[in-house]
């Protein structure tokens, strides 16, 4: 097991892959970006009413940023609920089947979901170039910035389950968390865990 930090991925069960340690810049960017876009999206109506009951200015169009952000948040943050295991999985169902028949299960869902996602990234990416000249009406927001939030994030979520293809075919643990998502002596008994196999290995 590898050392834990607060933006290292960990797959549950065992130490990070090659696979992992190359997306997780992209997975921690991904994280903060949509936590960004989830500080303003919440902002926002703290922000509209101050306009309307102090300045008495309304900020036109909030309610249309609003919904564009609550998008991009959706979009964003897609690929951190597919590289942990946080959408629904149906894996009460799986665990019905026989041994013998779970992994390869798993490695078909991988696959299947890296296709779907792929998809929708491609078709994602042929409706923004047939509409680079649209905008909303209100702020004029380009939709090619509406529908990059969405290629993005059917991209990336692509690209973490085909990692999870990759890590099913060699009976790797499929999902990661992060140790900022566990408690203080989790954390710590991770950090003691991965000592003692250090060491174990060094002998």
């Amino acid at each position: 097991m590898s050392k834990s930090t607060p933006t290292t991925p960990q797959p549950d069960g065992g130490g990070s892959t090659a696979l992992d340690r190359t997306v997780e810049p992209f997975r921690r960017a991904l994280r903060r970006f949509g936590l960004l876009l989830l500080l303003v999206m919440t902002a926002l109506p703290a922000l509209q009413v101050f306009l309307r009951t102090v300045v008495h200015k309304p900020f036109v169009g909030a309610e249309e940023l609003a919904r564009f952000m609550l998008i991009c948040v959706v979009f964003v943050t897609l690929p951190y609920v597919v590289s942990s295991g946080g959408s629904i999985r149906m894996e009460e169902i799986l665990s019905a089947f026989p041994r013998a028949l779970q992994r390869p299960l798993r490695v078909l869902a991988a696959g299947v979901a890296a296709g779907a996602f792929g998809v929708g990234a491609y078709s994602v990416a042929v409706a923004t170039l047939r509409n680079l000249h649209n905008a909303t009406p209100s702020l004029g927001i380009p939709y090619w910035v509406f529908f990059s939030t969405a290629f993005f994030g059917l991209f990336f979520a692509a690209v973490e389950s085909a990692v999870q293809f990759v890590k099913a075919l060699g009976h790797r643990p499929l999902y990661v968390t992060f140790a900022e998502e566990q408690p203080p002596e989790e954390v710590d008994l991770e950090r003691a865990l991965a000592r003692d196999s250090a060491a174990g290995e060094s002998r």
